[in-house]
């Protein structure tokens, strides 16, 4: 650990030279004033009414092309409000209004247009707000800012915007309930605000109060909005009932006696929204419907960690940003081998069952554990606190089995509580922070079940971030997290055994693995120091994460046993030149040890990017790792030696103005050893007219390793690898995949999307081995030296005889070579009917093929995948917002 020491020392050794007097903190002196509206408003968006004579705001700065510069075009905007909306309308000019573009989409799908943005800030905490956007075509974006510079689209507001295009350009309104603000009532009330307005032909972006590109930050900028008064909260209360429909045609055994029951589902349900007072949301739900309308992405994941899937489901996706914990503060927040942890992974919650269940010749096993109910409370308590909470209770899941003509019910999941509750302190006007979490997982057990899953699971963490001198240049962010779990014996052994730890590990000096245990505790922190603006960047960061720390039943859990640091430099060039319009060029070094001292990282990268002045872009990325030692190669075994490895990566894209945009990127790596793997892909993103959107995305890989894991055997004999034998083998994995979409947009509230995705993944195991000796690169292979293996092809299997001894310690395994091949796909109509008021139809096509192991002709593959039957999901859902 002695490279870390060296970083760290450098870093702070340096600090105080790259800490210099900055240019002053941007001006936030301009002032919007709020119209109250006297007289009716003509709702059209063609601004006819009297208020518009009085004066507007204007000015607008360019941000892009040409920082600095007046817009090329005049803009003029209103606030105007009354007792229950707040009105933003604007009259965009434009010299060419043949030329704008008018494109549709369906809501918060955004695509290269005209549009017209407001930014609000309603706490004035600078650090938060909302944006709500519209383009000439009506198409709608809104959203949630938080960190300053940071936001997220998964909020969707119930609000409206009128437009027109004319003569002298397009204008617009939108209408804003002031109930689907959160702020804190005053008699006269400031908020933060700003505007923006983007020209696609002239790929012009301006701003109000425009933020140079060296300087950091975002929401803390913003003008004041003066002139709100008599603004009363009316307690909000909205209730969405919801009624789904399904059909399932799946490929099934005739004789099931399960299948007919499961065909036809009906399911009703509410959500609940209510406000309390101005600042807080309580959002609540019965019987709740978390079926997500776009499907996952088939994967062949030969790694020893689970697949991490995107939350799709509007509940938990609304307001996420609340729970953010460790990377609030800076701007940017780099990994190197070491991720802030995911405390909270909604996805656990309502998930496929997950306990064993005896035999049987058919099964009833549900797809989904039942969400009896949820609730979720977020908001600001006062100008400075934000707070969070969510708790969630799933049911008592059983799966009914059939085997050998008797029926029998098994329980696969327990009676479960989710809850976590997050909170967060800012002081002058953000430029500090600290905050803490507590998440928690509660199971009521039976003994079966109880062996698999632990009873109790607890994280509590505190973070913050300060900033280090007056301008907010250096921000410096800390946390730390304590984890505890409770269970069985054999719940808490299978906890020890997880491949991102390891306890088994027979070599292991610092872990210790006890069979006894009950408990499991750790703990987790780091600190990071981020430049946060100028053209001089840096970045350098400690952390680590000790053996026992524990998150994964509520978490997403990809590390543990690790002491990590790294280091990164660069410059960054905003101004034009002969060539680029703008560039960046960083260098980084990276090193990870656990706590043993083994060295598991070690590298150093070098990242560019660059913008021609034809807004074309082009990235070269490499890195060489040195050579270190592996504790999750052998998945549970003695250590072993990783060789040292190169890889590079570029990727280049056109003006993404243009009706045709492409994209290009590919990947190769190379190690001592001999490995080798390299991918390429391309996209085309085609528009052929306002209303259609086709992507296309396929993409190729190949990698040629010598070490791929196949399984372990105990062997008495295998003295020198600890009474196991490691077995692995060569492999040439190919993937062929593609992502097809197209985005049919009629109006703003009718849109249809087609979603398919194509996969071919082959992987061909040969040339057997068994790890020679720990520590290194040496391997045993089967079939020389004394040892044989030979192939069943009847039963699929091999056997090996590792040292010709003969059967008295031969083993067999099956032939691990695959070929998986799988269509997915779906269409989804959606209608709007009113504001908050959705229809869908939605089909699910899906079928799979695993033929030929081994053997990639994509010829003969792709007829057989389609030759083969499917799945199909045909739903019909409908909700209806209700607000009093």
């Amino acid at each position: 650990m002695r490279s870390i020491s060296t970083i760290v020392l450098t870093l702070f050794f340096i600090l105080p030279f790259v800490i210099l007097p900055a240019e002053k903190s941007f001006s936030r002196s301009k002032t919007v004033q709020a119209i109250k509206l006297s007289d009716n408003i003509s709702f059209d968006g063609k601004l006819s009414e009297p208020f518009y004579t009085y004066t507007p705001v204007d000015g607008f700065i360019q941000r892009e092309p040409n920082e600095g510069e007046p817009a090329s075009e005049n803009t003029n905007v209103w606030i105007i409000y009354d007792e229950s909306y707040l009105y933003v309308s604007a009259r965009m000019y434009d010299s060419s209004p043949e030329s704008i573009d008018a494109s549709l989409m369906r809501r918060d799908n955004m695509i290269e247009s005209d549009w017209f943005f407001v930014y609000l800030d309603p706490y004035l905490d600078r650090r938060t707000g909302y944006y709500f956007a519209v383009n000439p075509g009506g198409s709608l974006l809104d959203g949630t800012l938080f960190n300053d510079s940071w936001d997220d689209d998964s909020w969707d507001g119930i609000w409206e915007a009128k437009t027109n295009i004319d003569d002298e350009g397009w204008s617009m309104e939108m209408r804003i309930p002031f109930a689907q603000l959160r702020f804190n009532e005053a008699e006269e009330m400031k908020w933060g605000v700003n505007f923006n307005r983007d020209i696609k032909r002239k790929n012009e972006m301006t701003y109000f109060v425009m933020i140079p590109k060296k300087e950091s930050g975002f929401v803390s900028h913003f003008a004041t909005l003066e002139g709100l008064k008599g603004i009363k909260s009316s307690q909000r209360f909205e209730i969405l009932p919801y009624v789904v429909q399904k059909a399932q045609y799946l490929i099934h055994d005739k004789e099931d006696p399960f299948y007919k029951g499961n065909q036809y589902k009906t399911a009703i349900g509410a959500d609940f929204k209510v406000s309390i007072g101005s600042n807080l949301n309580l959002d609540a739900t019965i019987n709740p419907d978390f079926g997500q309308v776009e499907v996952d992405p088939a994967v062949v994941n030969l790694s020893a960690f689970e697949t991490y899937y995107q939350e799709k489901r509007p509940f938990f996706i609304e307001g996420s940003n609340v729970f953010n914990f460790g990377n609030i503060g800076v701007n940017n927040n780099w990994g190197f081998n070491f991720g802030d942890p995911s405390l909270t992974y909604s996805r656990r919650i309502g998930r496929y069952p997950q306990g064993d269940v005896s035999d049987y010749d058919y099964s009833d096993i549900p797809t989904e554990t039942r969400i009896l109910g949820a609730a979720k409370l977020t908001g600001k308590v006062s100008d400075t606190w934000t707070l969070g909470a969510v708790s969630a209770v799933t049911e008592r899941t059983f799966a009914t089995l059939k085997y050998q003509g008797q029926k029998f019910e098994e329980q696969v999941e327990p009676l479960t509580h989710y809850g976590v509750l997050r909170a967060r302190k800012e002081f002058d006007e953000g430029k500090h922070s600290y905050g803490m979490i507590i998440t928690a997982v509660n199971r009521d057990q039976n003994t079966k079940l109880s062996e698999s899953f632990v009873d109790q699971a607890y994280t509590f963490g505190v973070d913050g971030f300060t900033t280090l001198d007056e301008d907010g240049e250096y921000v410096l962010k800390a946390y730390v997290i304590g984890s505890y779990v409770q269970g069985s014996k054999e719940a808490i052994l299978n906890k020890q055994e997880q491949p991102y730890r390891n306890f088994q590990r027979p070599d292991a000096t610092y872990n210790e693995y006890d069979p006894n245990r009950t408990s499991l505790s750790g703990l987790y922190s780091r600190v990071m120091l981020n430049k946060q603006k100028g053209n001089f960047y840096i970045n350098t960061a400690v952390g680590f994460v000790t053996p026992g720390f524990e998150y994964n039943d509520f978490g997403f859990q990809r590390q543990s046993d690790v002491i990590n640091a790294h280091a990164v430099v660069g410059y960054r060039f905003f101004e034009p030149n002969n060539i680029f319009r703008k560039s960046w060029h960083y260098l980084a070094h990276f090193e990870s040890y656990d706590f043993e001292g083994n060295n598991t990282s070690n590298g150093i990268m070098a990242f560019n990017s660059f913008q021609f002045l034809n807004y074309y872009n082009f990235g070269i990325r490499a890195s060489y790792n040195f050579d270190q030692i592996s504790n999750r190669l052998t998945r549970g075994g003695p250590l072993a030696k990783e060789p040292g490895e190169f890889w590079m990566g570029a990727d280049f894209s056109t003006d993404g103005r243009e009706k045709i945009v492409g994209e290009l990127e590919g990947d190769f790596w190379k190690n001592r050893l001999g490995e080798y793997g390299y991918e390429f892909g391309f996209g085309i993103d085609w528009k052929p007219n306002t209303q259609l959107n086709i992507n296309i995305n396929p993409s190729y890989s190949r990698n040629s390793m010598k070490r791929q894991w196949v399984d372990y055997f105990e062997d008495s004999f295998a003295t020198s690898t600890y009474g196991n034998r490691y077995v692995f083998a060569e492999i040439d994995y190919q993937t062929i995949a593609g992502n097809i979409r197209l985005n049919w947009t009629f109006t703003p509230q009718l849109s249809l999307q087609i979603f398919m995705q194509p996969l071919f993944s082959v992987g061909d195991y040969n040339n057997f081995k068994e790890l020679k000796r720990p520590r290194s690169l040496d391997y045993n292979i089967y079939g020389r030296d004394g040892s044989s293996i030979s192939y069943d092809e009847k039963s699929n299997n091999y056997t090996v005889d590792p040292d010709g001894s003969g059967p008295a310690d031969s083993f067999e395994f099956e032939n691990p070579s695959f070929n998986f091949k799988s269509l997915r796909g779906n269409i989804v109509l959606r209608y709007e009917v009113l504001p908050g008021s959705v229809f869908y139809f939605v089909w699910t096509h899906n079928k799979t093929n695993e033929a030929y192991p081994g053997r990639l002709r994509l010829n003969r593959d792709f007829r057989k995948l389609w030759s083969e039957d499917s799945d199909n999901i045909f739903m019909i859902k409908f909700s209806y917002w209700f607000n009093t």
